[in-house]
């Protein structure tokens, strides 16, 4: 990721935990010893996005609007919510622009990036989610009965 992206995370991030710059600073100090983010290299800045995303400061609002729909051809918001949960389920981040979820829409409906899906590329992408979801239940069964 970009450095001035990174800075916007870990600044967005102290924001939505309600850090003021006071103790933005201190928390920064103890994880990387600079108290100013232009001080950090964008290895530190990275560790910050990613302990913030620990906190689940950077977790995507409730309120953020899902891509576009309402044209007969686009996903509905139900289609929308129901892959995006089964990626969580998978161990994926849940946000429509996760290179993992991009990278397997990419492989399973021929389709550059999640947003420009329509109907029948969902319906694709769901049906790979929930197989991909069934496999690893399987095989986690699988183990389970080995080590018992």
């Amino acid at each position: 990721m970009n450095r001035p992206a990174l800075l916007k995370m870990v600044h967005a991030g102290a924001r939505r935990l309600g850090w003021d710059e006071e103790t933005r600073r201190a928390w920064m100090v103890k994880h990387t010893a600079q108290s100013s983010c232009s001080a950090c290299s964008d290895a530190e800045l990275s560790l910050l996005v990613d302990l913030l995303r620990d906190l689940g400061a950077l977790d995507p609002s409730p309120n953020a609007p899902l891509p576009a729909t309402g044209t007969q051809d686009r996903p509905t918001q139900k289609q929308w919510r129901y892959a995006l949960d089964l990626a969580k389920k998978i161990g994926l981040s849940g946000a429509v622009h996760d290179p993992a979820l991009v990278a397997f829409c990419q492989r399973v409906t021929k389709v550059d990036h999640p947003r420009f899906l329509d109907r029948s590329g969902m319906q694709a992408l769901v049906l790979g989610l929930e197989n991909w979801l069934k496999s690893r239940q399987r095989k986690a069964a699988r183990e389970a009965e080995t080590n018992a």
